[in-house]
């Protein structure tokens, strides 16, 4: 059985005696599956708008996914550039805001983007940077830095409090999510891995389990991470120690927002180069 299937989900589906077939949660089908369930959310916008406020144009977005952030910013009135790994990602974000001038969209790695300019705010939500090893947070410290204005911020979340401990433990139960006929109950399983350190995660429709049917297994593979470590990390990369501030939610969600800037001196980047 895939890495990625955990064995609760394994074990259910055998018993059903329904095949199991796996699907990146960020990319194809799963990306429909993704818009509906965090599509809805209003968590940390108004926090990265206030953000934004404040700081100069142009915004980049990085792992922008499906727009949530991305489309209140550029509907305010600023000049957003939305990068994700995913085309079927920023597909969504297209089709919200099509031709818009004051949009740009790029597929690319946060772990090695490269894009003309200076940003004046970087941000990366829905603590998407729970995605990355240590050495991938590594390597976006660093093309952050390459990026960011001279007195530019670099914003991120990351879950805290109850939040953080429903993520740190494996369990299953069932979810509704909301889908084009009304909520759909999907089965929803998290296994933790490596020490506590990874945690899997599986999503699977609940009317889609029949007998030797075949199965649309979403998963997904995040690290466990709290501020104290992302905030450390920050420090030894050369940003300045972040002022961590909570993130008003509608559902009781703790998450907090950590923002940063440069601690160096200015670095000397030729932006031609970065094409």
């Amino acid at each position: 059985m895939s890495r990625l299937i955990t064995d609760a989900m394994a074990a259910r589906l055998d018993i059903a005696g329904a095949v199991p077939k796996e699907q990146d949660l960020y990319a194809g089908t799963g990306t429909d599956f993704y818009e509906r369930l965090v599509g809805p959310d209003r968590a940390e916008i108004r926090e990265v708008l206030a953000l934004a406020r404040d700081s100069a144009d142009p915004i980049l977005d990085i792992a922008a996914g499906t727009g949530r952030l991305t489309i209140p910013l550029v509907r305010s009135g600023r000049r957003v550039t939305a990068i994700d790994l995913s085309d079927d990602m920023l597909r969504h974000l297209r089709r919200a805001l099509p031709d818009h001038p004051m949009l740009d969209c790029a597929v690319a790695d946060m772990r090695d983007f490269a894009l003309a300019g200076r940003y004046g705010l970087v941000i990366i939500g829905a603590t998407s940077i729970t995605l990355l090893d240590r050495t991938g947070r590594s390597r976006l410290y660093a093309n952050v830095r390459r990026h960011l204005a001279a007195d530019g911020v670099f914003a991120f979340t990351v879950a805290a409090g109850i939040s953080a401990e429903t993520l740190s433990e494996s369990r299953d139960q069932e979810i509704r999510v909301p889908g084009p006929d009304g909520d759909e109950i999907y089965l929803f399983s998290q296994q933790i891995e490596d020490e506590g350190a990874v945690r899997v995660v599986n999503w699977v429709r609940a009317s889609d389990v029949t007998e030797g049917g075949e199965v649309t297994v979403l998963t997904s593979r995040l690290r466990v991470l709290d501020h104290a470590i992302l905030s450390r990390e920050l420090v030894e990369a050369g940003f300045d120690a972040p002022a961590v501030s909570p993130v008003r939610t509608h559902h009781g969600a703790d998450i907090l927002l950590l923002a940063t800037s440069w601690a160096g001196p200015p670095e000397v980047v030729d932006d031609d180069a970065a094409h």
